[in-house]
């Protein structure tokens, strides 16, 4: 009788989540850059090949697990007093995002450099996510233009001016220091210019 231990076989399935769970504790303990295909190939029993079978990219990884963040994210809907303006609440869902952002596991900057990176299947998984995400900003945009807070504008236009506005505020943070919350006063500058 052999003293060897016997290993259940995973699934294709499991081999990815299990890729998945070294690669969020490995990105945020150790870096993104500083991990290695060999790495997560160690913490997960595979060879770096291994991993590779299961994603093209290690920026397909951390991708994945972004996706899997936005996704996840649900935008409270915050009850404003009567005569509350439709840019208060893009305002307050900006808020939201950034305590949901200070929270995610990855540096921004890893997050930029990597996103060039991305296959076109997971760039498209991503911009999906994003904008189910971002669906109570362009309800409000709708919402602000008719009621002529707005000034009539493309919505897809100007919830992507905004999300990019946040996007670069956040570029600046990262390198500047601080938390995702600075990022929101550069939303407010961009809704400043959408107002009629």
């Amino acid at each position: 009788m052999s003293n060897s231990p016997t290993y259940k076989r995973r699934t294709s399935h499991e081999t990815r989540e299990a890729v998945l769970a070294a690669a969020r504790r490995l990105f945020f303990t150790k870096g993104f850059d500083e991990t290695t295909l060999m790495d997560l190939g160690l913490e997960t029993g595979l060879s770096a090949r291994g991993v590779i079978l299961h994603f093209e990219t290690k920026a397909d990884i951390i991708a994945t697990l972004l996706i899997r963040d936005y996704s996840a994210r649900k935008a409270p809907m915050v009850d404003r007093p009567q005569g509350s303006t439709h840019a208060q609440r893009i305002l307050d869902f900006y808020f939201w995002m950034a305590r949901e952002d200070t929270a995610t596991f990855i540096a921004f900057p890893a997050l930029w450099s990597v996103s060039a990176r991305w296959s076109i299947g997971v760039e498209a998984e991503m911009n999906a996510a994003l904008r189910r995400m971002r669906e109570p900003v362009r309800q409000e945009l709708t919402r602000g233009i008719a009621d002529g807070e707005f000034r009539g504008v493309d919505i897809q236009h100007a919830d992507e001016l905004i999300w990019q506005s946040y996007q670069h505020a956040l570029r600046a943070v990262s390198v500047t220091g601080g938390t995702p919350a600075l990022a929101v006063p550069q939303v407010f500058k961009t809704l400043e210019a959408l107002t009629a």
